[in-house]
């Protein structure tokens, strides 16, 4: 290749590289921000009457893509509480709409989630809490919420391509895998609304589940559980989103079969392996990254680069290829610490005094290049 031919190649490759940077990325889901840090979190007082506003956050963050669907997710131990959704008018529309948890889910020990469909729209939007006659000192939490286009994040096919799912053990981790997992039976696990997709596993990511912090395994398989409510039910996903999900205690749980496509990162899902750990560790909060579920990470991390060839390049964490906060600032932070762990550290870089000398192979090829390109 002459140089003239060489550089009209790269400036070609440059321009091309150029313009898919700074083609715009449309986010379908995002987090909401209200301003004040989550959880949003409010006690009803003897002062507040029933039938009244008891909390209301701000106007959010204007939102940068249209959404119609507004999902929530928290504690309300107390069920005579609404969360109803506000979206401010448009400027030609004198009175706000004001959406009242069309579809809402409580479990006994009080988690709860609460999906709002809206009109198209990309309007700022704030909640507020009405008190139904909840007891004084009942408090409410809001741990999450979030805005997408429904069409965009449904994985569940129309009722008329239903059909019965049959497990299929060949999807599933081998029992002679090396670490103790506790199987979708031992948590009661739902089948999957339809069959999963097959996909072959090459990549792997860091979540948080941003709910309960359980202090016990009956409360892990409690959230769990609820996890996957939320997904199938609040989302409307086939089946919980993560592979695997890791309580504070290192108790692993099986999620999605390791063969099966997750539903954990939108628009990322084939090959990528999810890994969350129950829990919020995004400043305020102040959950505790332990030790205990950091090895259980490393020892699924380990068998992934193990049994699939996964290397570091290939471990993320959520916010790394979401538009995200997850893991959270407390867990993010330990990133390097779990890839050097699971790959070994980084190999330092090779300085021009430390380099080998050429072989003769090397130096012909290298000499060859040379001359190729008019050097």
């Amino acid at each position: 290749m002459s140089y003239n031919s060489y550089m009209r190649t790269t400036r070609n490759a440059t321009l091309l590289a150029l313009l898919m940077f700074t083609v715009p990325c449309a986010r379908a889901e995002s987090d909401v921000k209200f301003g004040p840090s989550y959880p949003l979190t409010v006690t009803v007082e003897s002062g507040h009457k029933v039938g009244a506003v008891i909390y209301e956050t701000p106007y959010s963050i204007p939102p940068s893509e249209n959404y119609d669907t507004v999902l929530i997710q928290g504690t309300m131990p107390d069920p005579a509480m609404r969360i109803e959704l506000v979206v401010r008018p448009k400027p030609s529309v004198s009175t706000a709409a004001v959406f009242k948890q069309p579809a809402f889910r409580r479990f006994p020990n009080g988690r709860f989630w609460a999906r709002y469909t809206v009109p198209l729209t990309r309007q700022p939007l704030k909640l507020r809490v009405v008190n139904l006659g909840a007891h004084i000192g009942s408090r409410l939490s809001i741990y999450e919420a979030e805005l997408f286009v429904a069409r965009s994040v449904k994985e569940t096919r129309a009722p008329g391509d239903a059909v019965t799912y049959v497990p299929d053990p060949a999807l599933s981790l081998p029992e002679t895998a090396p670490f103790k997992l506790v199987r979708r039976a031992a948590w009661q696990a739902l089948p999957p609304t339809v069959p999963y997709v097959r996909h072959a596993p090459f990549y792997f990511t860091l979540h948080h589940t941003q709910g309960d912090y359980p202090l016990t395994y009956q409360a892990s398989v409690s959230e769990v559980l609820f996890v996957q409510d939320y997904h199938q039910n609040g989302k409307r996903w086939i089946d919980i989103g993560y592979h695997f999900v890791i309580d504070p205690a290192g108790n692993i749980f099986e999620g999605r079969p390791i063969l099966a496509e997750g539903a954990h990162v939108l628009s990322h899902n084939p090959g990528n392996i999810g890994i969350s750990i129950l829990g919020n560790y995004h400043p305020p909060s102040t959950d505790e990254v332990t030790r205990t579920s950091l090895d259980s990470f490393v020892s699924v991390g380990s068998y992934l680069k193990d049994t699939y060839a996964v290397n570091v390049s290939s471990f993320y964490a959520h916010r790394d290829i979401g538009n995200t906060d997850c893991p959270g600032d407390n867990l993010y932070a330990r990133k390097p610490e779990l890839s050097a762990l699971i790959f070994g550290p980084l190999p330092q870089p090779v300085t021009p005094a430390d380099a080998p000398p050429l072989t003769p192979a090397q130096q012909k090829a290298l000499n060859y290049l040379k001359t190729s390109l008019n050097y």
